[in-house]
Protein backbone atom coordinates (compact mmCIF):
# COMPACT_ATOMS: atom_id res chain seq x y z
CA UNK A 1 0.00 0.00 0.00
CA UNK A 2 1.82 3.31 -1.26
CA UNK A 3 -0.21 5.46 1.59
CA UNK A 4 1.30 3.41 4.32
CA UNK A 5 4.98 3.55 2.70
CA UNK A 6 4.14 7.77 2.48
CA UNK A 7 3.32 7.30 5.93
CA UNK A 8 6.36 4.87 7.22
CA UNK A 9 9.34 6.86 5.10
CA UNK A 10 8.47 10.45 3.22
CA UNK A 11 5.91 11.74 5.56
CA UNK A 12 6.97 10.21 8.92
CA UNK A 13 8.24 14.12 9.78
CA UNK A 14 4.17 15.52 9.84
CA UNK A 15 3.64 12.64 12.50
CA UNK A 16 4.09 14.20 16.03
CA UNK A 17 6.87 12.39 18.30
CA UNK A 18 5.61 10.46 21.05
CA UNK A 19 2.14 8.15 21.02
CA UNK A 20 1.56 7.63 17.48
CA UNK A 21 -1.84 9.98 16.49
CA UNK A 22 -5.22 7.95 15.93
CA UNK A 23 -6.77 7.28 12.44
CA UNK A 24 -9.57 9.48 12.06
CA UNK A 25 -12.25 9.11 9.00
CA UNK A 26 -14.38 11.87 7.54
CA UNK A 27 -17.76 10.87 8.16
CA UNK A 28 -20.45 9.92 5.99
CA UNK A 29 -24.18 11.22 6.56
CA UNK A 30 -26.22 8.35 8.55
CA UNK A 31 -28.83 8.82 5.62
CA UNK A 32 -25.83 8.62 2.80
CA UNK A 33 -23.75 5.31 4.95
CA UNK A 34 -27.48 4.19 4.67
CA UNK A 35 -28.19 4.61 1.45
CA UNK A 36 -24.45 3.50 0.41
CA UNK A 37 -24.27 0.74 2.85
CA UNK A 38 -20.46 1.79 3.25
CA UNK A 39 -18.36 4.69 4.50
CA UNK A 40 -15.37 5.07 1.98
CA UNK A 41 -13.12 7.01 4.25
CA UNK A 42 -13.66 4.54 7.35
CA UNK A 43 -13.27 1.49 4.84
CA UNK A 44 -9.28 3.16 4.04
CA UNK A 45 -8.98 4.13 7.13
CA UNK A 46 -9.62 0.86 8.73
CA UNK A 47 -7.20 -0.95 6.63
CA UNK A 48 -4.52 1.34 7.27
CA UNK A 49 -4.57 2.00 10.38
CA UNK A 50 -4.17 -1.93 10.77
CA UNK A 51 -1.05 -2.01 8.57
CA UNK A 52 0.37 0.95 10.33
CA UNK A 53 -0.48 -0.10 13.83
CA UNK A 54 -2.36 3.13 14.56
CA UNK A 55 -5.36 3.41 16.70
CA UNK A 56 -8.52 3.76 14.76
CA UNK A 57 -11.50 5.82 16.18
CA UNK A 58 -14.44 6.16 13.37
CA UNK A 59 -16.83 7.89 15.91
CA UNK A 60 -14.10 10.89 16.95
CA UNK A 61 -16.32 13.04 14.39
CA UNK A 62 -20.03 13.00 13.38
CA UNK A 63 -21.66 14.81 10.34
CA UNK A 64 -24.34 17.11 11.94
CA UNK A 65 -26.60 17.48 8.67
CA UNK A 66 -26.94 16.17 5.23
CA UNK A 67 -24.81 18.66 2.67
CA UNK A 68 -25.05 19.29 -0.85
CA UNK A 69 -22.76 16.72 -3.01
CA UNK A 70 -19.37 19.25 -2.82
CA UNK A 71 -17.94 17.90 -6.38
CA UNK A 72 -21.77 19.78 -7.62
CA UNK A 73 -20.66 22.99 -6.44
CA UNK A 74 -18.04 25.55 -7.51
CA UNK A 75 -15.01 26.18 -5.29
CA UNK A 76 -16.16 29.54 -3.42
CA UNK A 77 -19.31 27.59 -2.08
CA UNK A 78 -17.92 24.54 -1.10
CA UNK A 79 -16.61 26.08 2.56
CA UNK A 80 -20.20 27.46 3.35
CA UNK A 81 -21.56 23.97 2.72
CA UNK A 82 -19.51 22.51 4.72
CA UNK A 83 -19.29 25.46 7.41
CA UNK A 84 -20.82 23.86 11.12
CA UNK A 85 -21.14 20.28 9.58
CA UNK A 86 -19.06 18.67 11.38
CA UNK A 87 -19.00 18.24 15.48
CA UNK A 88 -17.19 15.46 17.96
CA UNK A 89 -20.29 14.01 19.69
CA UNK A 90 -20.92 14.81 23.01
CA UNK A 91 -18.63 13.56 25.95
CA UNK A 92 -16.34 11.90 23.25
CA UNK A 93 -12.43 12.58 24.58
CA UNK A 94 -10.75 13.33 21.44
CA UNK A 95 -7.29 12.36 20.84
CA UNK A 96 -4.74 14.73 20.98
CA UNK A 97 -2.73 13.76 17.90
CA UNK A 98 -5.35 13.12 14.79
CA UNK A 99 -4.69 11.50 11.60
CA UNK A 100 -7.80 12.57 9.88
CA UNK A 101 -8.30 10.81 6.20
CA UNK A 102 -10.76 11.41 3.49
CA UNK A 103 -10.73 9.87 0.27
CA UNK A 104 -11.01 12.73 -2.42
CA UNK A 105 -9.37 16.38 -1.71
CA UNK A 106 -10.57 19.20 -4.04
CA UNK A 107 -11.20 22.69 -2.17
CA UNK A 108 -9.87 21.48 1.44
CA UNK A 109 -13.06 22.88 2.66
CA UNK A 110 -14.08 19.21 4.30
CA UNK A 111 -10.85 18.63 5.76
CA UNK A 112 -10.58 22.52 7.07
CA UNK A 113 -14.28 21.55 8.74
CA UNK A 114 -13.58 18.52 10.29
CA UNK A 115 -9.96 19.50 11.47
CA UNK A 116 -11.91 22.38 13.30
CA UNK A 117 -14.16 20.60 14.55
CA UNK A 118 -11.74 18.42 15.98
CA UNK A 119 -9.52 21.29 16.50
CA UNK A 120 -12.44 22.70 19.05
CA UNK A 121 -13.19 19.69 20.71
CA UNK A 122 -9.41 19.03 22.07
CA UNK A 123 -6.99 17.85 19.28
CA UNK A 124 -3.88 19.29 19.26
CA UNK A 125 -2.31 18.01 16.41
CA UNK A 126 -4.39 17.03 12.87
CA UNK A 127 -2.64 15.99 9.77
CA UNK A 128 -5.08 15.48 6.84
CA UNK A 129 -4.57 12.59 4.51
CA UNK A 130 -6.25 11.82 0.94
CA UNK A 131 -6.03 9.07 -0.95
CA UNK A 132 -6.46 11.19 -4.59
CA UNK A 133 -6.30 14.78 -5.36
CA UNK A 134 -9.06 16.44 -7.40
CA UNK A 135 -8.10 19.33 -9.74
CA UNK A 136 -10.99 21.60 -10.02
Amino acid sequence: MRLREALERRWKDLIPDGAPPTVVPVPAHPLKYFRRGFNLPALIASRLSRLIAFPFDPLALSRTRELLPQARLPGILRHGNVEGAFRSPRGRTVPPAVLLLDDVYTSGATAEACARALKSAGAASIVVVTVARAVP
